[in-house]
C-alpha cells in the first residue's frame, strides 16, 4: 500500500523508519503522517522545557520544516522517534538560555487547551471522571520533572525505555527509577485522597 493511495485511512500502518525513508525521497504525504503522528506528543513534551505554548508550538512546527528541508540526510538517523524528541528538547534548551527573560503565561490554561476534550466526550464525562483528571493534572505537578518526562513518555507517548533514555540523556535503569519515583507520587497522592474522602 502506497501513502498516496491513503486518505482517511489508518496512519499507524506505516513505520517511522518507512515515514523517514519516504520523506527523505519527497514524498510530502510521508511528511504530513508523521507530522499527525507527532506533533501533539511533542508540543506536550516541549511544555516541560518552556512553559509558553505558542513558543513551543512554532520551535516544534520549525522542526518539522528543518526536517524536510534537510530530507537528503535522513537515512543517517536511525531511530527517528528517539531523534525527533531530543530536537525539541535541544531546540527549547537552547531558546531558554538565550531568551532568560521570556514571557510567562498560565500553565494551567495551555495544558487544558492542548488536551480539550471532543463535545461526544464532554457529554459522557460525568463529573467524578472530571475530578479524577483534575486530581491527575494536580498530582503530576508535583512529580520532579524528570520523573513526571519519564512517566508521559511512557505512559502517555507509549515510548519504550530505550527510546525514553536516549530522548532524556540517562540510562534505561535511570528511567526506570523516575518511572516508579512518580508512580510512588500517584499512589500516595491516591492513597491520601481516598483517606481524606472518607473523612
Amino acid at each position: 500500500m502506497k501513502i498516496n493511495q491513503i486518505k482517511m485511512g489508518n496512519s499507524d500502518c506505516f513505520s517511522d523508519d518507512y515515514l523517514f525513508q519516504q520523506i527523505r525521497n519527497g514524498q510530502y504525504e510521508a511528511m504530513e503522517l508523521f507530522f499527525n503522528r507527532y506533533y501533539t506528543p511533542l508540543c506536550r513534551f516541549g511544555l516541560s522545557y518552556e512553559s509558553n505554548a505558542c513558543l513551543v508550538e512554532e520551535k516544534v512546527a520549525d522542526i518539522f520544516i528543518q526536517l524536510w528541508n534537510n530530507r537528503n540526510i535522513l537515512d543517517k538517523i536511525k531511530n527517528p522517534k528517539s531523534y525527533i524528541y531530543v530536537v525539541v528538547k535541544n531546540s527549547l534548551k537552547t531558546v531558554r538560555k538565550s531568551e532568560p527573560f521570556h514571557q510567562q503565561i498560565d500553565e494551567t490554561k495551555t495544558i487544558n487547551s492542548m488536551f480539550s476534550p471532543s463535545r461526544e466526550q464532554e457529554i459522557i464525562e460525568d463529573e467524578q471522571k472530571e475530578f479524577n483528571t483534575n486530581l491527575i493534572r494536580e498530582i503530576l505537578d508535583v512529580i520532579p520533572k524528570k520523573s513526571r518526562q519519564a512517566f508521559e513518555l511512557s505512559r502517555i507517548d507509549g515510548l519504550k525505555y530505550k527510546e525514553i533514555s536516549v530522548i532524556l540523556n540517562v540510562t534505561p535503569k535511570t528511567v526506570e527509577n523516575h518511572i516508579a519515583i512518580a508512580l510512588k507520587y500517584i499512589s500516595r497522592a491516591l492513597e491520601s485522597h481516598k483517606k481524606e474522602s472518607v473523612i
